[in-house]
């Protein structure tokens, strides 16, 4: 899930900032350049940890502002299909639960929750069977199933960069305490 990248990328230093140390600018630069994107064999970029190398800076006639490549480490989040996550319920829809799986959420269908027909009813989905409920906060233990190549546009409309499909219906899925105590009591 949670990965440290190295990565490299050139960097300008404006002119008003050439007398700075070259790696505090660059690290600068590339915090407000990267954190916050979603790279596709990467991840979603969380924080820039450090620049490691600077080069010797170029100087182009056409601009003012000096170009050096810059070596540096990302800690990034990258959802993988058949991971298994915990998250807590971060919303309780009639169609599925969103899951707050650090900072990306990940969406539980209800025909995905468990083997068992769920109803919603005044916020909480439960099982008709086994009495299972899955209210907001609650804890839960899920499969990835799907994660959605990033879309360049979403965050301006204002969707998730990408979106992350989960299920419940394995061995030792679902709601932790339901599972917890279902194993306790087989003992």
């Amino acid at each position: 899930m949670y990965y440290v990248v190295r990565m490299s990328d050139m960097v300008w230093v404006p002119p008003k900032r050439l007398g700075d140390d070259p790696r505090e600018v660059a690290e600068e630069l590339l915090r407000a350049r990267y954190v916050g994107r979603y790279l596709e064999d990467v991840g979603l970029i969380l924080e820039v940890l450090r620049v490691s190398d600077v080069s010797l800076g170029k100087a182009l006639i056409s601009s003012p502002s000096i170009y050096f490549r810059a070596e540096f480490e990302v800690l990034t989040f990258l959802p993988k299909v058949h991971e298994i996550v915990e998250g807590e319920v971060k919303a309780v829809l009639e169609h599925g639960i969103v899951i707050t799986m650090g900072p990306i959420d990940g969406f539980v269908h209800i025909s995905q929750l468990g083997d068992d027909v769920f109803v919603h009813r005044a916020g909480v989905l439960q099982g008709r069977k086994t009495r299972i409920t899955y209210r907001r906060g609650d804890v839960v233990r899920a499969r990835i199933t799907g994660v959605s190549r990033p879309s360049p546009a979403a965050a301006a409309r204002g969707e998730p960069i990408v979106r992350v499909s989960l299920t419940c219906r394995q061995p030792s899925m679902g709601k932790v305490e339901a599972r917890e105590a279902e194993e306790g009591g087989a003992s």
